[in-house]
C-alpha cells in the first residue's frame, strides 16, 4: 500500500510540473554550477576523473571551503546514498533509477527493484528512505542498525556494491567469488568470513581491486574511492578487466536467466560431467526442458515450462504448484532431485531418471529407480514416505510431499 501511495504521489508531482532537484550524499541540495576543480584534488590525482563526473552529476559535492577532503572517511549512510544516486536521474520529473540501468534488468528482477524503491528524497533521518531502498531489495541487512553515521570499511562497502551491482549485470556463484578473492588478495583470510565471498565478488567485478595484492578489508573508504566506485558502477569500461585461473576448477559454462551466462562450479568433476551430459541429452526429451544456472527442468510442454518460471523467478507465490516432471539440481554436495507423481510424469521422464542414475551407480542404478517407482505408487495412493539408504557409498534421502518427490543425492562416496 504505501509503495502504491507513493506512486501516485509521484504522479501528482509529475502533473503539477515540479522537478525534485538530485541530492547529494547528506541530505543538501546539489548546486549543479557546483565547482568540480579543487586545490586538492589535482588533474594528476588517481580519482580526478570519478570526483569530477561525481561532482558534475550531482551526487557528490566539496566543501565550502573550496576543497574536496579526498582521504576524508565516509558514512554508511553516504555511501549507500552516493551509490545509488549514481544510478539514477530525474528525467521523469522525479528522480528514480535511470531507464539505462533499469533497461539492463531483466523483467523478473525489475519487478522487485521498482516495488521495493521507497524514493530517493532526503527523509528523517535524512538517509531514511536511502537505507529502507537498500534493506527492501536485500543490500544490506541489520549490520548497520545504529551506525549509519559511522565510516564505513572495505569490506563492508563490498557486500553493498555485490548485491547492488549483481541486480544490474547478474551474480557470481559463491565459489567463484571466492576463488577469485583467494587469487587476488593476500590478506583474503584477514576479512570477516561472512563478507569473504563478497570481496572476491567485486574484485571479480573488476571494481574493488585493492592496491598491490591487498584488500585492507578494515581500512575505511575515503571519499575518493566512494567517487571511484560510483564511476565504476555506472561505467564498465572504467573497471580493471580480472581474470580467474580456472585450471583444474571443475565448472561449467550456465544460462543465468536474463543476465546471459555465468561461470558455475560443482562439487567435483564427477558432478560436471553429470551435467554436462544431462545437459546435452534435454534437446532430445519429449516434451519441453530449461536450463537456469545450474538447475535442469524436464515439462510436459512449453506453456508448464514457462509457467514455471514465472512462478519460480516473479515470485508468484499464491500459483505456485507442480508443473515439472523431473528437476535435477547441481549445487552444493548433493544431487536435488525432484520428481513429480502426477499420472505420466514419471512416466515420461522415467528415460532421463534411469539414465542420470547410471551415470551415479555402477551397480544399484535400476533398484534405486524402483524405490523411487515405489515411493511414487504409493503417492498416488495418498501415502508419504520418508526412506533413507546408502547405495554404493552414496546416501540418499527420499521424501514424498503428496505432489512431489524430493530426492537427495550425495555428490561423494563414503571412503
Amino acid at each position: 500500500m504505501r509503495k502504491r501511495y507513493f506512486k501516485v504521489c509521484l504522479m501528482i508531482v509529475v502533473m503539477a510540473g515540479c522537478i525534485f532537484p538530485a541530492t547529494v550524499a547528506g541530505g543538501e541540495s546539489v548546486d549543479q554550477s557546483a565547482k568540480t576543480d579543487f586545490p586538492d584534488v589535482p588533474p594528476t590525482h588517481w580519482a580526478y576523473e570519478a570526483i569530477r563526473t561525481g561532482v558534475e552529476l550531482g551526487y557528490i559535492k566539496g566543501f565550502p571551503d573550496g576543497t574536496f577532503r579526498p582521504d576524508d572517511p565516509v558514512t554508511a549512510a553516504q555511501f549507500i546514498k552516493m551509490a545509488f544516486m549514481s544510478l539514477t536521474d530525474d528525467s521523469r520529473g522525479f528522480v528514480f533509477w535511470s531507464e539505462k540501468y533499469l533497461n539492463m534488468v531483466p523483467d523478473w528482477r525489475r519487478v522487485h527493484l521498482v516495488q521495493d524503491t521507497a524514493n530517493f528524497e532526503d527523509g528523517t533521518p535524512w538517509y531514511k528512505n536511502y537505507i529502507e531502498t537498500a534493506k527492501n531489495n536485500a543490500f544490506i541487512h541489520d549490520e548497520f542498525d545504529g551506525r549509519f553515521e559511522e565510516p564505513i570499511t572495505r569490506e563492508q562497502a563490498a557486500k553493498f556494491i555485490s548485491k547492488l551491482d549483481a541486480v544490474f549485470r547478474g551474480h557470481h556463484v559463491r565459489e567463484y567469488s571466492m576463488l577469485a578473492g583467494t587469487q587476488l588478495f593476500r590478506d583474503f583470510d584477514q576479512i570477516d568470513f561472512y563478507l569473504q565471498e563478497y570481496v572476491g565478488d567485486v574484485g571479480l567485478r573488476g571494481i574493488m581491486i585493492g592496491s598491490n595484492g591487498y584488500f585492507n578489508p578494515k581500512g575505511k573508504i575515503t571519499r575518493a574511492e566512494a567517487a571511484k566506485i560510483c564511476l565504476m558502477l555506472m561505467d564498465d569500461s572504467k573497471r580493471t578487466k580480472v581474470d580467474v585461473n580456472l585450471d583444474g576448477v571443475p565448472y561449467s559454462i550456465v544460462s543465468n536467466p536474463g543476465y546471459g551466462s555465468m561461470v558455475f562450479i560443482f562439487a567435483n568433476e564427477e558432478m560436471k560431467k553429470v551435467y554436462d551430459e544431462m545437459r546435452r541429452r534435454q534437446k532430445d526429451y519429449p516434451g519441453a526442458t530449461s536450463a537456469n544456472v545450474a538447475t535442469l527442468g524436464y515439462f510436459e510442454n512449453e506453456e508448464l515450462r514457462d509457467e514455471d518460471f514465472r512462478a519460480l523467478y516473479f515470485w508468484d507465490i499464491e500459483n505456485w504448484k507442480v508443473r515439472y516432471d523431473l528437476g535435477i539440481g547441481f549445487s552444493g554436495n548433493v544431487y536435488g532431485v525432484g520428481v513429480a507423481t502426477a499420472e505420466g510424469r514419471l512416466e515420461r521422464a522415467s528415460g532421463e531418471i534411469q539414465y542420470f542414475l547410471s551415470l551415479l551407480f555402477e551397480n544399484e542404478a535400476e533398484s534405486v529407480y524402483r524405490l523411487i517407482e515405489s515411493v511414487v505408487h504409493n503417492a498416488r495412493n495418498g501415502v508419504n514416505d520418508t526412506v533413507e539408504k546408502t547405495m554404493e557409498g552414496r546416501h540418499i534421502l527420499i521424501v514424498s510431499h503428496g505432489d512431489a518427490l524430493n530426492i537427495g543425492i550425495s555428490a561423494y562416496r563414503d571412503k
